[in-house]
């Protein structure tokens, strides 16, 4: 037995129900004058306006199901999988250089390292030389130590010579 049987039993059900109670109505009260023929609705137009409500009725509960979905979908996609909000900002990268102490040059190679050139009264010189001084900075200090390799370069930047020291 399928569902269209069932909803059929149950019409014919109603429509027995409502014939018994026209039935009774009627012979309960004779003085009562009756409603004009045409005024009456045939039991087909009950069945149909009984199945347009039914059919009504279901088609707003899909409705309604759908929606529910429908907002469900819509909270879960709009959320990311992080759970964070996106902002309507840039999003802006940290600065590794913030810890560089003033007058200090990022190193290329290395953001956990900083250098400057030393000014002539920071570090001895003997004076039948001509030198240059460096200092170096670690972001996190040196657990071992700081290899340095020097390349000497001429006016026309010619390596004229080379050293290296730790």
């Amino acid at each position: 037995m399928g569902f269209g049987d069932f909803f059929k039993k149950q019409i014919d059900k109603q429509l027995e129900l409502g014939k018994q109670e026209r039935e009774k109505l009627s012979k309960s009260d004779p003085i009562q004058p009756k409603a004009p023929i045409q005024a009456q609705r045939s039991e087909e137009d009950i069945i149909r306006g009984y199945k347009e409500r039914k059919k009504e009725k279901r088609r707003n509960i899909f409705i309604g199901i759908v929606c529910i979905f429908a907002l469900l979908y819509a909270i879960g996609s709009s959320t990311d999988s992080d759970n964070s909000t996106k902002s309507p900002y840039p999003e802006i990268e940290e600065d590794l250089t913030n810890w560089i102490p003033t007058g200090f040059n990022s190193w290329t190679e290395d953001s956990n390292v900083a250098w400057r050139w030393l000014e002539n009264k920071e570090f001895k010189c003997d004076s039948d030389r001509a030198c240059t001084g460096i200092m170096v900075v670690a972001k996190d200090g040196c657990s071992r130590n700081l290899y340095a390799e020097v390349s000497i370069l001429d006016k026309k930047s010619v390596q004229i010579g080379y050293t290296n020291d730790t």
